[in-house]
């Protein structure tokens, strides 16, 4: 890959064999993702093209907005699975679920009802404006029900701004750390780009998600990232080969 010959480096040219994207809302009309099949499907379709095998689809859990039960979820999935063999499109799609960590997920894990990411991987995100008060105390439930959480898009927690011992403190407190590939491509601001770079450089990332919830989204990701953080991001992608 020539990192410093373009101005910038196309999605397709620094995925890594195996990756698997484990953060997207591609069930249509549960969450704040895509609406219909149809939108998800031509979605994984452009996915595939780039050399996509397989995609975990994580609708969010979110009590009195989205309080998506495992049973909606894979009704859902099934519908989408379906559709997706009906227009011969090969991607392997798995449903998990994107928790928020309230009341309703402290509900969910205490009854075991909840759909892993992977084995006992499960993920889970915090509002963008302040942590739980009780983050101490729902990690020690999810270590309790033997699960291991991985934090969606730490560099969107304003709260935490830019001050890395405090991201080095939830990773020591036992969670994981999932960036959000939109994150520094600058969809989501230069702050939130700015705080993203200084965390992948501080290798404070375990793993690597789209979070991409229409076509939109996919047409910024396609376009790549700068050289300077191209070979950064493929081998943070390359991780994903774990959830295969």
């Amino acid at each position: 890959m020539h990192f410093l010959s373009k101005k910038e480096i196309p999605l397709n040219e620094i995925l890594p064999q195996g990756y698997v994207d484990i953060h997207s809302h591609l069930l249509a009309g549960i969450d704040d993702g895509v609406k219909t099949v149809y939108q998800s499907a031509y979605i994984i379709e452009q996915f595939e093209k780039l050399g996509v095998k397989k995609i975990i689809t994580t609708p969010h859990v979110m009590q009195d907005v989205w309080p998506n039960t495992p049973e909606i979820i894979k009704s859902k999935h099934t519908e989408m699975q379906q559709v997706l063999s009906s227009l011969e499109i090969e991607v392997t799609l798995e449903a998990s679920a994107e928790y928020m960590l309230d009341d309703l997920f402290c509900e969910s894990i205490n009854g075991q009802d909840i759909i892993p990411l992977h084995k006992k991987y499960i993920l889970v995100e915090m509002s963008t404006f302040n942590p739980p008060i009780n983050l101490n105390e729902i990690l020690f439930e999810i270590k309790l029900a033997g699960f291991t959480p991985i934090l969606a898009h730490p560099e969107r927690y304003s709260f935490y701004q830019d001050d890395i011992d405090k991201f080095i403190q939830l990773k020591e407190s036992g969670f994981l750390f999932q960036l959000n590939l939109l994150s520094i491509s600058g969809y989501y601001g230069e702050k939130v780009k700015n705080l993203s770079i200084k965390l992948l450089s501080a290798n404070l990332f375990d793993f690597a998600g789209s979070d991409i919830h229409n076509y939109r989204q996919f047409e910024i990701l396609e376009k790549g990232f700068i050289p300077k953080h191209a070979k950064m991001v493929s081998s943070l992608m390359e991780r994903n080969c774990l959830f295969l």
